[in-house]
């Protein structure tokens, strides 16, 4: 009898496992490890020059939008007749040697701009040219140019250059590079650009010079970073071409740089947090952050008081004026509160921290009502440590944080720290397994409020590679 009530009873839990209610869509499953395994990956960059500190969005269609750090240019809005992203080489001239490219433009310009090795030398002297194209080649340099300049002892790679204050107009060119003395050259991209001829001693050769045409007047200052777009709909198999979406404003606070993005969308608006600062030593940095509705731009800076104009940081640094400062943003929208998690670098009082503040998103000026919560995160325990990507596991309902350590060493690798209130983080493991060596500047994928739900296919990248600024960025798949 006693057999026959223990499998009875073993048959009602058996038909109630059955019957256990199906899952919704959508529901995230349980047991999903706290601490991610990155999986064997690839590059998704090769320097080059870099692209680092990544912001990963993942899209509700499975495309991920992705932001980095990419080396600056000059300021001025610009046309280039040659592809910015291709090997370049210098082509010498010597005595008697021409260079020349064709080129039409839609629109009146205020510049001609060409770049001119002399491999360090003082005695370099040229002759730039620009002259209306007429029918054929020879036709065009018989005629009068346009206008034409020499450069008598020019810098290595300067730009030599032609200018009118009442603009070029519109129409169909030819510039002429002529009269080399001592050593002189051009640099020329090795990839052709379409309705672009490029000729050396009159004849058509391959590739294309290195000239674009400034449009409106600007100091042409250069300026050191700023923030690249692309996106990927396989899981970053391929990728849509780098878009430079957000530069500095000429003349303003953040006129030197922008660079770390970190970005979250609320209702229509993408909000981009990202670094800069008025010091030329690339010290004493801020926080600033911009809004759009559109990935890609254009951005609305936060000017102080609304947007648009002339930007103000969010996060003013007021310590050690020899100190790196605030910076690198990272944010998250959690019950209609953001989090904007910031590192902070002073000198003998808060080394290689993480702070946050909050505010309420439904705030159109949210940037002018935060609430300033201190130290969140302190690697000061740590070698070597650098900025935070934050995000918020909906399975564990708990902040995660990630950073690299020991960055740039053969030995670098990836910390991930947890936190219950987005407040006060605690030290939770680390990713060693796949990582290259000689990493820094990570981040990880997240929906649009910078939460991660472990049931879709997540993404980790960062920067690498031992020489400054030269550094590839790898790309991981994520397994919880």
């Amino acid at each position: 009898m006693r057999k026959m009530l223990l499998l009875g009873a073993l048959g009602l839990l058996l038909n109630c496992k059955n019957k256990e209610p199906a899952k919704k869509v959508g529901e995230v499953e349980k047991g999903y490890s706290a601490v991610p395994v990155a999986e064997v990956g690839w590059d998704i960059y090769v320097a080059g020059v870099y692209r680092y500190g990544p912001s990963l969005m993942t899209n509700k269609d499975g495309s991920i939008d992705a932001w980095f750090a990419a080396e600056g240019d000059y300021y001025g809005e610009k046309i280039e007749n040659f592809i910015k992203d291709d090997n370049h080489l210098p082509v010498s001239l010597a005595s008697g040697n021409t260079a020349a490219q064709r080129f039409s433009i839609s629109q009146p310009f205020y510049s001609l701009r060409v770049s001119c090795p002399n491999w360090g030398e003082i005695n370099s002297n040229l002759t730039l040219s620009l002259y209306k194209w007429k029918t054929d080649y020879n036709t065009t340099i018989a005629s009068m140019p346009v206008d034409s300049k020499k450069y008598v002892g020019f810098k290595d790679n300067q730009a030599l250059e032609i200018t009118n204050v009442s603009k070029i107009p519109a129409g169909e060119y030819l510039w002429v590079l002529s009269e080399p003395e001592g050593t002189t050259g051009v640099w020329k991209k090795s990839k052709p650009i379409t309705n672009v001829t490029n000729y050396f001693n009159g004849q058509v050769v391959d590739g294309s010079y290195e000239a674009w045409c400034v449009l409106e007047k600007t100091s042409e200052a250069l300026y050191w970073d700023q923030a690249a777009y692309r996106r990927t709909s396989d899981g970053g198999k391929t990728w849509t071409a780098d878009k430079m979406v957000l530069k500095p404003t000429e003349g303003s606070r953040d006129g030197l740089s922008v660079c770390d993005p970190g970005t979250v969308k609320s209702g229509d608006y993408y909000y981009l947090g990202y670094t800069s600062t008025e010091d030329v030593r690339g010290l004493f940095n801020h926080v600033y952050v911009c809004r759009s509705k559109s990935p890609s731009g254009p951005w609305e800076k936060w000017n102080g008081a609304g947007w648009g104009g002339h930007p103000q940081p969010i996060v003013t640094f007021n310590g050690d004026v020899d100190s790196w400062g605030a910076g690198e943003p990272s944010m998250v929208i959690m019950d209609e509160k953001i989090f904007v998690y910031y590192s902070w670098n002073d000198e003998g009082q808060d080394l290689t921290t993480t702070r946050v503040a909050t505010a309420d998103i439904k705030n159109e000026n949210w940037p002018a009502e935060l609430t300033f919560h201190g130290t969140a995160i302190n690697k000061s325990a740590l070698t070597a440590s650098d900025h935070c990507d934050v995000k918020y596991r909906d399975d564990l309902k708990k902040f995660q944080a990630i950073h690299t350590a020991s960055r740039l060493t053969a030995n670098s690798y990836i910390v991930l720290w947890e936190s219950a209130d987005g407040i006060l983080f605690s030290k939770t493991g680390e990713l060693r397994t796949n990582l290259k060596p000689f990493l820094h500047n990570c981040g990880w994928s997240g929906d649009e409020r910078g939460h991660i739900n472990p049931a879709v296919q997540q993404y980790l990248s960062y920067s690498y590679g031992e020489g400054w600024a030269k550094w590839n960025t790898a790309w991981h798949p994520l397994t919880f």
